[in-house]
Order: structure tokens, then C-alpha cells, then sequence
């Protein structure tokens, strides 16, 4: 009877495995697939009842001889492409599939659409006694790691990496898995977990420990159990134990060793020359001091090193030298990059004859690059930029790179002698020269390059006309800049056959021509400074525009409308240009639709109230309106439709009536510039409560005027021009910083408000040419960063606040012509002043130096309401010669009637009045001085 049973058994056995899957075991599967509530890629499509051997559906594998299911193979295979794949929840079916050995499931997006919480990872798991391999990474699973995992003593691989929100505070459990040899729990949140040194030590088979960015922070020095490890990743954490006491020294099992993105700031260790079978040391951005130890000779089977980032502070041929010389041969990546090293590449590094990547970049090196480089034959990049090579680079340098893909040379002090018939043996990819000049003629080599999609030889010295192959050569290219050079010729009128193009940097030319209808996937245009002309096409398609600069050209014509439609658009520069006419009013855009954050309209001859359409730019930080027509009040609404506003400059128009007291609700604005309009009214005082323009305020983090090309060099702006320190300058993009505020040359009533002194982190302040009234607030000597003060050309009265001189950054003060009276404050800063004549001239009532005039004999520095132009004897003389003057210009009434309609003449003229009026004083002021000193001599 129990040989029947025995017989009976086996042959159940096998008509299951000769039949396909064992039912109960479709049936499990059958619920797994209904725990999925999507499944767009149709991973599960073959599971169905219709097809009853489960065996040969996706994804699943069966033993051959029982039938049973031993392997789910679930992953997400399209996942780079963006594929979510499966969601839904992992079913608790899985349990009636006691043989499974082997559970896939990373990359798919289980929470789905994100909108429900993602899901626990289910404790059901460590009831899967079977199980040697699970693999969940990338599964959107949160919550704790459960410790029932530990209950699967057969494991050999487990992978949790890059799941959302998972964490374990104690794993302990990891101690039951005996078997182990893979684990991965990179981006698991680890923090709270101290004895995790300790819990993996009790992995005798661990060959692989990964756990990157989970938290770590010091490393316990407690021997580790790990004889068998070949690979370990700590990378980004916050580790930053002693590097001599640190465990991972002590495994000299290690072949793989990544510590990168940690707090190593220790010396390294020479505990290094221990692991002698390491392959790959990467300790990239750690800060490390020193140079690299000698024990590294060691490391013969040595292939990738990376120090990128770390305070090495030594010479490159010591460097050098330290590398273990029975690696050379094999050593696959150098990356040294930012590690501050100094001194020569030498010669012979011509005889690391595998090395593919070198990166050698932001350091100190210096000298000519040796031409040993050139026997490289297996280097695909190369980087050098942003060091201090010098010398010329010839066809030697590159005669035997076949393999190199990527070379970046830029911002060195190289030229490059090459003859122009030279074809390169490369096929770059990626060629950025930057600053290296290659001029005077066009490059004619990287005509034979053409696989280039990213090429840079801006700066470059390059005098010469565009040549008629450019185009064509590099129509598939995806980055070009050509900026920065001499090149002349005439644009093509469109680039529409560039389909690959992201970026193009032309600027700074001789180009001619219009401008270009565009590529449809392009993203930045630059062609600012050059000599285009004609206006902007109303439709120059790149409905994906991001940044636009056609700054500095001699472009006419109109701001089409058709800039309304581009719901990407981020920065705008068309000034220094000939537009004229209204702005578009974007009638079609919503609410808030455009995203502009950069607006540079200045010097042109654009007109109209201020642009409405700007209530649809909540984004906006940086506006430049100035040196245009345009009129019409400042609207209120600038303080609430632009909360993000940083910078705006309206100088130069005819703007009108009052300054908006809703213009302090701009929390951020540093810099406000209304100068040169007909705006009327007081000074609100609410203007003292522009945060952003005090010392507390914190810099911008991000540069509104920087551009997004892959070039750190590329600016939306060239520069801007800023009157301070009595004189218009030209800044860069570094304006950004500038916190200033130019009220000038308007008819401003009133009171300088108190409140004005809040401004701590004013640097510049210009309020001259109002007629603004009553005293120089007492406490302006707050406004400690004050590097340039105006209040010159108004009706000031009262004496100069001896707080000025405590102002330790002032270089520039003017409050000359105004009816100030009394002593001059005294102070180290105010004496270092230049010209200190012309600071105070045109107030006759201030005694003291730097002034010839006296105070009273008694010491009395009380304040005496003085006349505008001095005491009566003076006033005569002056007015005599000022009317010598007067009676000339009304004799030349026409020319007169002209400056009434012109502003420019009118600005040059009054500039010459007052310059006549300083001299005239001036003598005057002499003679009348030595007058008195002759008197009091003779008396």
C-alpha cells in the first residue's frame, strides 16, 4: 500500500511537469496580477486563464522537472525611457508559491501616479522561506524596513536601493541572514541606525555592501567580520570619522572601495597600501589634505582613481611619482579634477597606454602640455580647463588619439598651431576651446569633424569671415558657440535646417543680416553684439524658446506679438537696439501663463504706458525699462503682481506722477531706479521698509542674468549701465549684487523720510536733482555699506549729521547747491574724499574744512539759515557774472527754443551752466578770501 502512494506521488509529479504549472499555483498568480492596478507596458498580458501552462507566461519560470514556480522576472525593462510600469500593491498571493526562489520587481512605479501615499513594503515577505533573491528597488515603497526579512536565511541578494521614503532604525535583523552575499540599501534612510557596522560584520558571505546616500554620518572603528568583501560603497553620506581608524581600511579584501561625497578630511591614510587587490578607489569630494600616500605604489591591479575635489596642495610630477608604476599599464580613469594640485604634467604620461578618461581640470597646473599625451590611444576625454597651461598645441598632441571623444581645453593661456589642411585621426563629439586661440583664420580642421555636437571656440582670437561650409558641417549639432571672436559674415536668413540644435552663442561679431528664422527644438539664441538689422520675424518659430539675446544690434522695428506665445520663455534682451512703437499687450495670455524672470528693454525708442502684460509675469525678477518713451504713471500693482521682482530700472523716460507706497511690498527688490522721468509728489516713506535692501537681507543664490548654456561664460546681458560715484559705469552681470537706490533728476517735494536710514545695505543712494526740502535725516550714518551719496541740487537745509563720518565705505559724496549751513563734520573717510571743494559747493552758510570759510572765533557751530548762494557781497558778484551769462542765452533764443524740445541738447546745455557756475564761484570764493586775509593783516 505504501509503495502505491509512493508510485501514485510520483506520477502526479511528473503530469504536472509534463502539463505545465501545478493549478494552485496559476490561481496565486492569477490573484498576484489582480494586485496590480495598472499595467501599461503589458507586461502581464500573456497571464490569463486562457492560457492554463502559467509556465510560459512573462515573466515567469518554473522548475522543469515539478512544474512549480521558482522565479518571478517583473522588472521594468523600459523604465529609461520613462515607463512607469506596474502599480498597485505586491499581493500576499506570493505565499502560495512555496518554492519561490528568485522576486523582481525593481523599477516599476507601484504607488502609480503618486497621488495615493506609496505603498509599505509588506513584512508577508520574510514568510518566503524559499526566496535567495529579492530584488524591490525602485518601487516607489516606503515606510520601515521590516525586520521579518530576517527570517529569509536562504537569501544571497538583496536590493532596496532607491526607494521613497524607506528607512530602518536598527538592523539587527540583517544578523539572521547568514547566506548573504549582495546587499544594496542605497537611499534607505539609515540615520538612526549606529550599530550599522556591527550588523553587517555578521555577514560572513557579504561580497557586496551598498549604501549610498542613506544618512551615515561617523563610522564606528569596530573591527568588521568581513573576510569575503570585494566591494563597497559608502558614497554620499556624511561619514566623517578619522580616516586612520576607519574599519574600511581593514578589509584588505577590497577591490572596489567608493568613500566619494563623504567628510574625509582627514590625510590619507597609508593604510591604502593595504588593499592590495583594489581596483577602483574613488574618494571624490571629500577634502582631504595632502598628497596622496607612497604605499599607494602597492596597488598593482590599480584601474580607476578619482581624488576629484580634495585639498592635495602638491606637486604633479610628486603625484605622479606615487602612483603605483606596476599599474601603469592598466589604469583605465584618472580623475584629479579641482584637488588643487600645481606644477607640470610630465612627459611620460604618455605611458599609461589604457587610459581612457583623464581629468585633470580646475587646478593649478602649469607649463605647456608635453606631447607624450598624443600616444594615448585609448583616451576617449580629456579634460584641462581651468588651469594655467600655456605654450601652443601642435598636430603632435593628437597623432595617435583614435579614440578621443570629448576634450575640454578651455579657459587656459594655449594657442593651437595647426595647419589648416590637417585632419585630425579623432572623431570628437564634444570639442570645447574656449579662450584657446586659434585665430587669426577659421579653424579649417573641424571641417573634418563631423560627429562634433557640442563645439565651443568662443574667445578664440578667430579674425576671419564665417566660412560657407560652417553651416552645413555642423547642421546636426546640439551646442555652438562661435562668441566672442571677429567673425564677419552674413547670417543665413533661416537655421530651421539645424533640427538638432539646443543652444547657439554667436555674440560678439561682425555678423550681418536679420534675424534668422529658428530651429524648432532650440532653446537659447544669443546673437547680441553683432551688426543685424531689419525687424524681429513676427513668427522665427522655437516655440520652446527659453532665453532670447538680440541685444546691440541695429535691429528696428517692432516687439511682434508673437513673443506672447511662448509659454517657456525665461529671459529677454532686445535692447541697445532701434525698436520702436508699443509693446505687445498679450491679450490671449491667462493668469500668470508667461514665466519671464529677465525683461531687458533699455535704450531704444520704445513708448507707451507701462506694459500690461507684465501682470501676467508673477516670475519676474529683473526689469529694465530705462532709456526709452515710455510715459504714464507707475502702476501700483507692481508691489503684487511682481512679488519676485529683484531689480527695476525706469530711468530715462517720462514716467509721471507719484511713486508707489506699494513698491515697499517687494520684499526682495534691491535695486530700484527711477531716475531721469517727471515723477512728482514725496518720497513715500513705506520705502524704508524694503527688506531686500537691508544688510540682513540675504544675496540671491541664483544670478537672474545668467544664461543656461553649458558655457559658465554665457550671459543674457553683456552689461549694464549704473549711475553711482558721480559718473555713469558700465557693470557686467555682476550688477546682480548691486543694492541701490536713484530717485534722481525728478521734481520730488518734500522731506528725505528717517525711514530711508533703515536701508542697511545700501550702497548706492542718489536723491540729487529733486527739490526736495528740510534736513538730511540725522541717522543716514546707519547705512553703514554706503559707498556713494547724492543729495546734491535740491532746497537741503540745516547742518550735514556728523553721523556721515561714519561711514567707513562712503567714496563718493555730493551735496553741493543746496541752502546747508553750519560746520562740516570731521572724520578720517570724509577727509580722504577727492575734490572736497565741489562736495560742498553752493552752500554758502558750511564753515570748516575742507572749506576756506571759518566757523565763529567762539566755537559756536550752531546752524544759521543761510541764503542759497551765500552772503550779499557774494551773491552780487555771482549774479553779476550769471547774468553776463543769461543775457548771452536769451540773445540766442532760437537756440534756446530748440533745448525746450530736445532733451539731450537740454541735458548738455544745463551741464555747461553748471560747470560755468563752479568756475565763477570758485574765483570768486578765492578772491573774496584773500580780500579778508589781507584786511585782517592790515587791521
Amino acid at each position: 500500500m505504501h509503495a502505491a502512494m509512493i508510485l501514485f506521488s510520483a506520477l502526479a509529479t511528473l503530469g504536472a511537469g509534463a502539463g505545465g504549472c501545478v493549478p494552485g499555483e496559476r490561481a496565486a498568480l492569477l490573484d498576484v496580477k489582480r494586485g496590480f492596478t495598472s499595467d501599461p507596458d503589458g507586461v502581464l498580458s500573456s497571464w490569463t486563464g486562457l492560457r492554463p501552462d502559467c509556465c510560459r507566461w512573462g515573466g515567469v519560470v518554473c522548475d522543469n522537472a515539478t512544474g512549480r514556480v521558482v522565479e518571478l522576472r517583473l522588472r521594468n525593462a523600459l523604465a529609461d525611457g520613462g515607463s512607469t510600469g506596474l502599480s498597485g500593491e505586491i499581493s500576499p498571493a506570493l505565499l502560495r508559491l512555496p518554492r519561490l526562489a528568485h522576486l523582481d520587481l525593481s523599477h516599476n512605479s507601484l504607488s502609480g501616479s503618486g497621488v495615493a501615499p506609496p505603498p509599505p513594503l509588506p513584512r508577508f515577505l520574510g514568510s518566503l522561506s524559499a526566496l535567495r533573491y529579492l530584488n524591490l528597488s525602485s518601487t516607489d515603497i516606503a515606510g520601515e524596513v521590516p525586520p521579518q526579512l530576517g527570517n529569509l536565511s536562504r537569501l544571497v541578494a538583496l536590493d532596496l536601493s532607491s526607494l521613497a521614503g524607506l528607512y530602518s532604525g536598527d538592523l539587527s535583523w540583517l544578523a539572521g541572514l547568514s547566506k548573504l552575499e549582495y546587499l544594496d540599501m542605497g537611499f534607505v534612510n539609515l540615520n538612526a541606525s549606529v550599530g550599522w557596522v556591527r550588523a553587517v560584520s555578521m555577514l560572513p558571505s557579504l561580497r557586496v555592501l551598498s549604501l549610498p546616500q542613506c544618512g551615515l554620518t561617523t563610522s564606528p572603528s569596530s573591527p568588521a567580520n568581513l573576510t569575503r568583501l570585494r566591494k563597497l560603497d559608502l558614497s554620499s553620506n556624511a561619514i566623517n570619522t578619522s580616516t586612520v581608524d576607519a574599519w574600511f581600511w581593514n578589509v584588505p579584501t577590497l577591490t572596489y572601495l567608493d568613500l566619494s561625497g563623504n567628510s574625509l578630511s582627514s590625510p590619507f591614510p597609508d593604510a591604502i597600501g593595504n588593499m592590495t587587490g583594489l581596483q577602483v578607489l574613488n574618494l571624490d569630494g571629500n577634502g582631504m589634505v595632502g598628497m596622496i600616500p607612497a604605499t599607494l605604489q602597492r596597488l598593482c591591479s590599480l584601474q580607476v582613481l578619482d581624488v576629484t575635489v580634495n585639498q592635495i596642495g602638491g606637486d604633479m610630477s610628486e603625484f605622479m611619482d606615487r602612483l603605483p608604476r606596476c599599474a601603469l599599464g592598466n589604469v583605465l580613469v584618472l580623475q584629479l579634477s579641482a584637488a588643487n594640485i600645481s606644477g607640470r604634467l610630465p612627459e611620460w604620461i604618455g605611458d599609461m597606454a589604457q587610459l581612457k578618461y583623464l581629468d585633470l581640470s580646475f587646478n593649478n597646473l602649469v607649463g605647456e602640455i608635453p606631447q607624450g599625451i598624443g600616444k594615448l590611444s585609448k583616451l576617449t576625454r580629456l579634460f584641462l580647463n581651468k588651469n594655467s597651461l600655456n605654450g601652443s598645441l601642435s598636430e603632435a598632441h593628437f597623432v595617435n588619439l583614435v579614440s578621443l571623444e570629448w576634450i575640454d581645453l578651455s579657459q587656459n593661456s594655449m594657442s593651437m598651431e595647426i595647419r589648416p589642411s590637417w585632419r585630425p585621426p579623432c572623431k570628437l563629439v564634444y570639442a570645447y576651446f574656449p579662450d584657446v586661440r586659434m585665430g587669426p583664420q577659421f579653424p579649417a580642421w573641424i571641417k573634418h569633424q563631423p560627429d562634433i555636437k557640442y563645439l565651443d571656440i568662443s574667445h578664440s582670437g578667430i579674425v576671419d569671415t564665417l566660412p560657407q561650409w560652417f553651416w552645413k558641417s555642423f547642421s546636426d549639432a546640439v551646442y555652438l558657440n562661435i562668441s566672442v571672436n571677429q567673425i564677419s559674415g552674413r547670417l543665413p536668413s533661416s537655421l530651421r535646417f539645424m533640427n538638432s540644435s539646443l543652444a547657439i552663442y554667436l555674440g560678439a561679431n561682425n555678423l550681418t543680416g536679420s534675424v534668422p528664422l529658428l530651429p524648432e527644438k532650440l532653446l537659447v539664441l544669443d546673437l547680441s553684439r553683432n551688426s543685424l538689422s531689419g525687424p524681429i520675424p513676427s513668427e522665427f518659430g522655437a516655440p520652446e524658446l527659453v532665453e532670447l539675446d538680440v541685444s546691440s544690434n541695429r535691429i528696428n522695428g517692432t516687439v511682434p506679438a508673437s513673443l506672447c506665445q511662448f509659454p517657456n520663455l525665461l529671459h529677454l534682451d532686445v535692447s541697445n537696439n532701434d525698436l520702436t512703437g508699443h509693446l505687445p499687450q498679450c491679450r490671449n495670455v491667462s493668469s500668470d501663463d508667461l514665466g519671464l524672470t529677465t525683461l531687458i528693454l533699455y535704450n531704444n525708442n520704445l513708448s507707451g504706458e507701462f506694459p500690461v502684460f507684465l501682470k501676467h509675469c508673477k516670475a519676474m525678477t529683473f526689469l529694465d525699462l530705462a532709456q526709452n518713451m515710455f510715459s504714464g504713471i507707475v502702476p501700483e500693482w507692481i508691489g503684487r503682481k511682481l512679488p519676485s521682482l529683484t531689480h527695476l530700472r525706469l530711468r530715462s523716460n517720462m514716467f509721471s506722477g507719484n511713486i508707489p507706497t506699494q513698491l515697499a511690498e517687494l520684499g526682495d527688490l534691491q535695486l530700484l531706479d527711477l531716475a531721469d522721468n517727471r515723477i512728482s509728489g514725496s518720497i513715500p516713506r513705506s520705502l524704508g521698509n524694503m527688506t531686500g535692501m537691508t544688510q540682513e537681507h540675504p544675496p540671491l543664490s541664483l544670478n537672474p542674468l545668467t544664461g543656461y548654456g553649458a558655457s559658465g561664460n554665457d550671459r543674457i546681458v553683456d552689461s549694464l549701465p549704473i549711475v553711482t560715484k558721480g559718473q555713469d559705469r558700465d557693470y557686467t552681470s555682476g550688477v546682480i549684487y548691486m543694492v541701490s537706490l536713484d530717485l534722481s533728476d525728478n521734481v520730488l517735494s518734500g522731506e528725505i523720510p528717517e525711514e530711508l536710514s533703515a536701508l542697511t545695505g545700501l550702497v548706492n543712494l542718489n536723491l540729487s536733482r529733486n527739490h526736495l526740502n528740510g534736513t538730511i535725516p540725522w541717522n543716514i550714518g546707519d547705512i553703514k555699506k554706503l559707498e556713494s551719496l547724492d543729495l546734491s541740487m535740491n532746497m537741503l537745509s540745516g547742518g550735514i549729521p556728523s553721523s556721515l563720518s561714519d561711514l567707513t565705505s562712503l567714496s563718493h559724496l555730493n551735496v553741493s547747491y543746496n541752502n546747508l549751513s553750519g560746520r562740516i563734520p570731521q572724520g578720517n573717510q570724509l577727509q580722504s574724499l577727492a575734490n572736497p571743494a565741489y562736495i560742498y559747493i553752493g552752500n554758502a552758510g558750511l564753515c570748516g574744512p575742507p572749506l576756506w570759510k571759518n566757523c565763529s572765533s567762539g566755537g559756536d557751530d550752531s546752524v544759521q539759515q543761510a541764503p542759497l548762494h551765500g552772503d550779499k557781497s557774494l551773491s552780487k558778484i555771482v549774479f553779476f557774472y550769471l547774468g553776463l551769462g543769461v543775457g548771452f542765452v536769451v540773445g540766442l533764443w532760437l537756440v534756446f527754443f530748440s533745448l525746450l524740445f530736445v532733451k539731450t541738447w537740454r541735458f548738455a546745455y544745463f551741464q555747461a551752466i553748471d560747470m560755468l557756475y563752479d568756475v565763477v564761484y570758485v574765483f570768486v570764493a578765492v578772491r573774496l578770501s584773500r580780500r579778508s586775509a589781507e584786511e585782517s593783516a592790515t587791521s
